[in-house]
């Protein structure tokens, strides 16, 4: 067979699992290459808070992914799983990372579990911890060819085994061949639009937009589809808080992530195209399993109800400031900054909000007609849901969505401002089925021979996530899928 690199584990993308892989299988005596398509590696690893939330004991831990799991794994995995979570803190201190544990806190679904789950964090944020392993790569003098787009894997019809791969690099077709095995860790499909109208929400996917790396494309489910694999998780995602919708389509990512959410407290309210409120401002959005009332379909009407939706909000919750995130916010409340938008320089919000008047993503109105207008939304309307709200605000009560009393203020001091919604998406779960050693399995359970994967392309996690499990996990089954794959025998000449 042609050959341009000739090794014994080839690892498609470079984040915290591709990473943690590669480790792994050098330490166990592997010739390891590092496929990364975009220009630098990281992953969602590399844009996130860098926490690790993970149960106190392997008994506890069991029963609670077993509950969460719903079914969607079986007894084996769950043992796995809950094995390789709890030993999260010893895998660190070998590594030699420092980390810090921060108080207990209650797990996601309380009622799955009681008691409280242990807090670690990687200081500052997921980049800092990237960073490190990152290190680790290099003092190992493993090599990675970034720019490397992994188009399809190469298989023996007969044995079935994976030899390899075909890739492009800077335009030009390479072959890769791999001698003990091939492990995919490239990510899920939050960028791939075909996919996420296929698996969830056909319809709405011009309002959504990744808050991760742009690299999560679905590769990994195409090459491991294309071998045989089974998937398995694919409707599992992860929501985030509302983005600004007009520049999250001109950069391609989530901007202005955590609208409604920067200033919880004031004059602003979420409507939709008809100008009615929807949902309480202040709900919970990232990670809930609950229907987002922003995606409610309207069976009658064929539609989604409440697509478009606007954030309308007056001049005095203007004037407090940045109404989305800034990375200086970030920087003082975390010590470090999240998300690909912010973690990779593309856009910042200004701190008076003026540069995206200017740009006109945030619309301006001197009266309640004008905003009306320039939204969509009938004047009478629109008016008489502010009418309501303002009520509301007096009364220090939202009868109609439940809002906190201490959140409402009147939205009365002209001129008025909408900016239109995006859902920001974390990441997706789905990908290749697997076992508790990583191996990719086919559509009888059978194992796909040469062929892993670790990380969110095929996560543990096929319905209910307890939030800070990601991250771990892909430390955890990156190690598990590299030392595995090292112990394969090579294939000879």
């Amino acid at each position: 067979m042609k050959k341009d690199y000739d090794v014994d584990v080839l690892i498609v993308g470079y984040g915290a699992a591709g990473a943690n892989a590669a480790i792994a299988a050098h330490d166990a005596g592997a010739r390891v290459l590092i496929a990364e398509k975009l220009d630098v590696g990281g992953g969602n690893s590399a844009v996130c808070a860098g926490a690790m939330v993970i149960p106190e004991s392997i008994e506890a831990a069991i029963a609670y992914y077993r509950a969460l799991s719903s079914g969607t794994v079986g007894e084996e995995m769950v043992r796995a799983f809950a094995e390789a979570m709890v030993g999260i803190p010893d895998l660190l201190s070998r590594l030699g990372l420092e980390f810090t544990a921060g108080p207990p806190i209650p797990p996601s679904f309380p009622s799955m579990m009681s008691g409280r789950l242990k807090q670690i964090h990687i200081d500052p944020t997921g980049e800092n911890g990237f960073r490190f392993l990152d290190g680790h790569i290099k003092d190992r003098k493993i090599e990675i060819l970034t720019d490397t787009q992994v188009k399809t894997l190469i298989q023996n019809p007969e044995t079935r085994e994976i030899l390899g791969a075909k890739a492009q690099r800077n335009g030009q077709d390479i072959q890769l061949l791999a001698r003990k095995g091939v492990i995919l860790t490239c990510g899920g499909y939050a960028y791939n639009r075909a996919m996420l109208a296929n698996f969830n929400f056909p319809g709405a996917t011009d309002y959504i937009f990744s808050w991760g790396s742009p690299g999560n494309t679905g590769d990994g489910i195409s090459l491991a589809s294309e071998a045989g694999a089974a998937l398995w998780h694919m409707a599992a995602i992860e929501w985030g808080r509302f983005c600004a919708r007009e520049p999250s389509k001109k950069f391609g990512t989530a901007i202005g992530y955590g609208l409604g959410r920067t200033k919880r407290a004031g004059s602003y309210m979420f409507v939709n195209k008809f100008g009615e409120r929807f949902m309480a401002e202040d709900a919970l959005l990232s990670h809930c399993k609950e229907q987002l009332e922003i995606l409610r379909y309207d069976h009658g009407n064929a539609e989604y109800r409440n697509l478009p939706a606007y954030m309308i909000f007056d001049q005095t919750y203007l004037s407090r400031g940045p109404i989305a995130p800034t990375a200086q916010m970030l920087r003082t409340k975390r010590g470090g900054i999240v998300g690909y938008c912010l973690v990779n320089k593309i856009y910042d919000w200004s701190a008076d909000n003026q540069a995206e008047i200017d740009e006109g993503w945030v619309l301006q109105a001197k009266t309640i007609a004008g905003l009306a207008n320039k939204i969509g939304a009938k004047t009478d309307v629109l008016e008489k849901t502010i009418t309501q709200f303002n009520r509301a605000c007096i009364e220090q009560c939202d009868s109609l969505f439940g809002r906190n009393e201490k959140t409402l203020a009147p939205l009365d001091t002209p001129p008025y401002f909408a900016v239109e919604l995006g859902l920001s998406l974390v990441n997706t779960q789905g990908g290749p089925k697997r076992n508790v050693n990583c191996q990719v399995l086919d559509h009888n359970d059978r194992v796909i021979p040469r062929l892993y994967a670790a990380g969110e392309l095929g996560s543990f996690f096929g319905f209910l996530y307890q939030v800070g499990s990601n991250y771990p996990e892909a430390w955890a089954f990156g190690q598990i899928a590299g030392k595995m794959a090292a112990t394969e025998t090579p294939l000879s000449e």
